[in-house]
Parts: structure tokens; C-alpha cells; sequence
């Protein structure tokens, strides 16, 4: 039940659900009651004139996430008897084969193995799984310190850290194995996934109060703590990607949630900004450090930025604050820096394709990033505003990392998707005052369609990256280049789809001449023909994971090909675009097959697929 329920709430003090539903708001928190009730789009409860403060914000969202994933539990709970389990699987109505192998009886389920009890052999397979893949997971910290700690430490269950190094916690160690045996070829690795999820989720939970021991040396000082969180980020997206991937995508959001939480308390989405106080950082007041006071840039007038004593370490939090962001964002359209993707695009992404709130709406003042692009380059004197506001302003910038490009087409996504809601708001919406006038929304689309042509044509092409051979090196292993060439393949497809629903918007509301109507459904099919097309570019031959966002991108593209195919067929022509389209369409379905064993995101939409076709 909602809490907290306001006697008589102010004018215009209503939530969005209930202004735009047009009926009675009583205004209680953290839902009023009709919000209480509904399911769907409807569920989501926001007052957009109440002044929250974005930790409030979030953790508004994480007490909601917290109990929907209760109950979904306790529902599991009820469906046991007489010691036996009854599986559900709240995502798939069919289980896959891979599937297949999670569904046992109690007895046949190995112990869970802490991180201490997993021998050498065990730990070097789960790595070897774990690595190729670790750049398109988000994994920003240094990977091979990391890989090193896990297989020299002698006693690693309290986890341990080199000199100078980011601290390695159970907790990060327990995931990274969790991923490990989920993208493993090998039954006997595989078979450890549930004991691996078990503990991994409890230590999580748990993780900046998990010992860590430290060797002495002189980096092991009070930067500690700050590492400590980078090491608490890492591991909630890496456990976001994991919920993704199999198809949890309410657990998948609530673990970025937390991330972004711990990014908006450590202020990292000010770093290197503008406004300059005198103070202690934000990171020692949140974590106790009684450093002396420094001259820190402070996000306004409420808390200092970050402060760093180590280049490198500043990089990772750029780092670390761009991975979790970005992977949430872009999943309902139907309805730190190193090498890692951002946190804002993971939260962009997902949040666009699956039609909830942003768990970071970065359009707010409180919440507007300063933190620069990564990859550009800082000098002792280099201070950034406005990140994201000045790119949709069309400010030039230099940066062209395959990262900061990810971030970009993340951001477009979602802005795309965000103009699409509203527009469909405004045609169902009874009230004679839109909240988007038609000039208003021509310029906006017309923006956006500028923006992501632009991106578009700054992409690298797929088969710029050259081949390289095998290594021993673990950053090679990271970097190679047919992981290169499926992070490239994310971006062009994410672009694509967003012109796609750009062009599609245009067609819903242009009064244009019928030329005009012709040329943009033209290019619509162009960009839908190259986005399949480009999966031929891209050796997928023993891959076992691309990024989870592509099972809700490749249908859409699959949508467009697909109503064109039905539509030359019925004029009863041999129109030679047929071979095309269907080649296209193949490729999709081919691509998606080979991952749907391992991913059941993906076995779901491409059963979806197979039904339209």
C-alpha cells in the first residue's frame, strides 16, 4: 500500500499518470493509490513539480525495484513442497536447450564455491570464458591487475589488492565468476552458474563492507576507499549485463540503479567540472576520509567533486561513471572511461526500449553531467559543463573513442524514444493543450534526425578493424579485434534504429509532398538494409555473447524488412529488392539463432521474429 498519503495536495500537484489519465490524484509516496493499481505503463508513479533531490529519486526507484522483486520471490517461495522445487521462469514461457541445463533437482546442484575454495585450473577456465567478452560487459578497471590478483593470491577469500591497485573485493571476483561460467563452452563450468549466482548476489549486497586486505606499500593509503567504490560500480553493472543477457531485466535495472546511485553520491558525474568550492571531496565526506582541505571542484554548492591523487585513477571513475549510465537505457521502444562502455548509455539504452523512467534523468539540474567525454584529452587545467546539453546543442567536440561514440549513440537513442512517447502521448491525449506544440516537435525532430546523421557518418566502418592474431596477453584477449568489431556493430545498429524511428515518425507526421514521403521511406529501408547487412562484416563463429540491447534492436530492424517484403509481394512483381530484403532478413535470424542457446533475452524476441516472418 502507498504510504504517506497527503490530506490535500497543491494545484497542480498531481503525478503525470494521473494528469494525463485525468482523474483524482490523492498524492501519497512513494505511489499515489491510483498508480498503486495499475500495471503496465501506468505503474510508474512520478510528481514532476515536487523538488527531489536525485538521491531521493533513486532511492524512491530502488525501494519500488526492491519490492517487485520480493514478490516475485515470494511466489517462487509458495510453488515449493514436499522439498522439492518447482522451477518458474517469470521471463520465457518455453525454456531453451541451454535452459535446459539450470533446470535440476536440489540434490544435483554442486556447492556453491567461494572464491577461496575455486582451485587454480577452475579459476583460469572462468577467466579464460570471462575475458574476450570483458570490454563489451563494461569492465573498466584494469583488467589484467585484476585477472593477476585472482590466480596469485594464495588466500583470496578476503579478497586482496596489490599496491596502488583498485582494490579487488569477493564480491567483484564472485561476479566476474558468475560470468564466467555463464559464457563458458564447458559443461562441467557451466554446471557451477547457480552456485556462482547464489553468492555472488549476497556478497553484492554487501560489498563496501566486505573486508579487504591491502599490501603495504605506498599507494595504500586513505585513496583506498574511493577504489573501494570503483570496485562496488564495477560489480553491479557487471551483474546488470549478466541480468540482461538472461533475459532479468528488473534485476538488470535495479543493479544499475544502485550503480548510479554510488556514481550520484561520489559526485563522479562532476568530475573536472567548472564550479570550484574549497572543501573536502565528496568521496572522503561519503566515506569517512579525513584528509586535510583541498581546492576541489564541487558539483554547485552542496558537495566538492572527487578528488584524485593518480591520473589513472581519475580515468577509471571517468570511466566508471559512463559504463553503468549508458547500458540502462535503451530497452521500450516498443514500449570512468577505460575501455568499458558508460554507465549513462547502459542506462539510456534499456530505459528507451522498455518505456520506463530514466534512472538517471540527466536533463535535470541537479543531475546535469560536467564529467567529460572519455578518452579526450585533460590537462592539469581542462574543467567541462554541460556534457550532454552542449552534444544536443550540436557543440563540436574531439571526442571520437569508440566509447565516447557509444555514449553518443546511446544518448540519441534514447532522446529519439522520448520524442517518440511524447508524441504518442499527445495523440491519445484528450487535453486541447499538448505537451509538445507541432512546431516544437518538427524542430526537435529535425534536430535529432541532424545529430544522428552526423554520428552516423563519424563511425568507423566495421572493416576498417583488421584482423589480429591470437594472444597470451590478456589486454590483446580484451581487445581483439573481433570484439572491436562487435562493439562497432552495436553502435552502427543503435544509430540505425534511431534514424529508423526517426524516419517513421516522419512519415506519421509529415504533410510533405509525396516525393518526400517516398525519399524518407526509401532511406528507412536503407538504414534497416545496412544494419543487417553489416552482421556479415562480423565473424561470429564460437561467440558466445553481444550486447543484450541488440535482442531488442535486431527485431526492430526485422519489423521494417518485413512490412516492406509483405508489401512488394502483394503488387505481384519480381521486384529484384525481394532477394535483398530476404537476405537481410536471413542474416538477422541467422545471427540471432547462434546466440539465442546461450542468451534467453534472445531466444525470446527471436521466437518473436520467427512469428512475424
Amino acid at each position: 500500500m502507498s504510504g504517506n498519503t497527503l490530506q490535500r495536495i497543491p494545484r497542480g500537484g498531481a503525478c503525470s499518470n494521473c494528469r494525463y489519465r485525468r482523474i483524482k490524484c490523492d498524492g501519497a509516496l512513494p505511489k499515489c493509490s491510483n498508480c498503486e493499481r495499475s500495471s503496465g505503463r501506468f505503474s510508474d508513479c512520478e510528481y514532476s513539480v515536487r523538488d527531489y533531490s536525485e538521491i531521493e529519486y533513486l532511492e524512491r526507484q530502488i525501494r519500488e525495484l526492491e519490492s517487485r522483486i520480493q514478490e516475485r520471490e515470494t511466489s517462487l517461495a509458495t510453488e515449493q513442497t514436499n522439498g522439492s522445487v518447482v522451477l518458474h521462469d517469470p521471463y520465457l514461457q518455453t525454456p531453451t536447450a541451454t535452459q535446459m541445463q539450470y533446470v535440476w533437482a536440489p540434490r544435483m546442484v554442486p556447492p556453491a564455491l567461494k572464491f577461496g575454495e575455486v582451485p587454480l585450473q577452475l579459476r583460469q577456465n572462468l577467466l579464460s570464458a570471462f575475458i574476450p567478452y570483458a570490454n563489451e560487459l563494461g569492465f573498466f578497471l584494469d583488467l589484467s591487475e585484476v585477472c593477476n590478483t585472482i590466480m596469485t593470491t594464495p588466500n583470496p577469500s578476503q579478497g586482496t589488492s596489490d599496491a596502488g591497485a583498485v582494490p579487488v573485493t569477493p564480491a567483484l571476483i564472485h561476479v566476474i565468476f558468475l560470468l564466467g561460467s555463464h559464457l563458458s563452452t564447458s559443461p562441467q563450468v557451466t554446471i557451477l552458474e547457480p552456485g556462482f549466482l547464489s553468492i555472488a548476489q549476497g556478497s553484492v549486497s554487501h560489498i563496501l563492507n566486505s573486508p579487504i586486505s591491502t599490501m603495504p606499500g605506498p599507494s595504500a593509503t586513505s585513496n583506498y576507499p574511493h577504489r573501494k567504490v570503483l570496485g562496488a560500480i564495477q560489480s553491479h553493472v557487471l551483474l546488470a549485463q549478466y541480468y540482461f543477457h538472461t533475459g532479468r531485466k528488473l534485476e538488470g535495472k535495479y543493479s544499475v540503479t544502485i550503480a548510479i546511485a554510488l556514481v550520484l553520491g561520489t559526485k563522479m558525474h562532476r568530475i573536472r567540472s567548472k564550479e570550484i568550492v574549497s572543501g573536502r571531496s565528496q568521496m572522503q565526506m561519503t566515506l569517512g576520509r579525513n584528509n586535510h582541505a583541498t581546492e576541489v571542484f564541487l558539483s554547485g554548492s552542496e558537495a566538492p567533486q572527487p578528488e584524485f591523487h593518480e591520473q589513472k585513477e581519475e580515468t577509471q571513475s571517468i570511466n566508471a561513471f559512463w559504463t553503468p549510465n549508458l547500458r540502462i537505457g535503451c530497452a521500450t521502444v516498443g514500449n570512468g572511461w577505460l575501455c568499458a562502455r558508460s554507465l549513462l548509455a547502459l542506462n539510456s539504452r534499456w530505459a528507451a526500449v522498455e518505456g520506463y523512467g530514466s534512472s538517471f534523468p540527466y536533463w535535470k539540474p541537479a543531475m546535469r553531467i560536467d564529467t567529460p567525454w572519455p578518452w579526450v584529452n585533460l590537462t592539469p587545467a581542462t574543467r567541462n559543463s554541460s556534457t550532454i546539453q552542449r552534444f544536443l546543442a550540436n557543440h563540436q567536440d574531439d571526442a571520437h573513442s569508440t566509447l565516447a561514440l557509444y555514449a553518443k549513440a546511446c544518448i540519441l537513442f534514447e532522446q529519439v524514444f522520448e520524442l517518440t512517447n511524447r508524441y504518442e502521448r499527445n495523440q491519445s491525449s484528450p487535453s486541447p493543450s499538448p505537451t509538445l506544440s507541432a512546431p516544437d516537435f518538427l524542430s526537435v525532430l529535425n534536430n535529432l534526425t541532424r545529430l544522428v546523421t552526423q554520428l552516423m557518418s563519424q563511425l568507423p566502418s566495421i572493416s576498417s578493424i583488421q584482423d589480429t592474431p591470437p594472444s597470451n596477453s590478456i589486454s590483446a584477449q580484451a581487445s581483439s579485434s573481433g570484439s572491436k568489431k562487435r562493439e562497432l556493430l552495436v553502435i552502427h545498429t543503435v544509430t540505425r534504429v534511431a534514424i529508423i524511428q526517426l524516419y517513421t515518425l516522419f512519415e506519421n507526421t509529415s504533410r510533405s509532398s509525396s516525393d518526400e514521403q517516398t525519399r524518407t521511406h526509401k532511406l528507412k529501408l536503407e538504414a534497416a538494409n545496412e544494419s543487417a547487412k553489416m552482421i556479415g562484416l562480423v565473424d561470429g563463429r564460437g561467440v558466445i555473447f553481444i550486447d543484450s540491447i541488440m535482442a531488442i534492436l535486431w527485431p526492430k530492424v526485422v519489423h521494417v524488412l518485413v512490412t516492406e517484403l509483405y508489401r512488394l509481394r502483394g503488387r505481384g512483381l519480381q521486384d529484384p529488392r525481394l532477394v535483398d530484403y530476404q537476405k537481410s532478413f536471413d542474416l538477422i535470424v541467422q545471427a540471432m539463432s547462434g546466440l539465442a542457446s546461450s542468451s534467453p533475452l534472445m531466444s525470446e524476441q527471436l521466437k518473436k521474429v520467427q512469428e512475424i516472418s
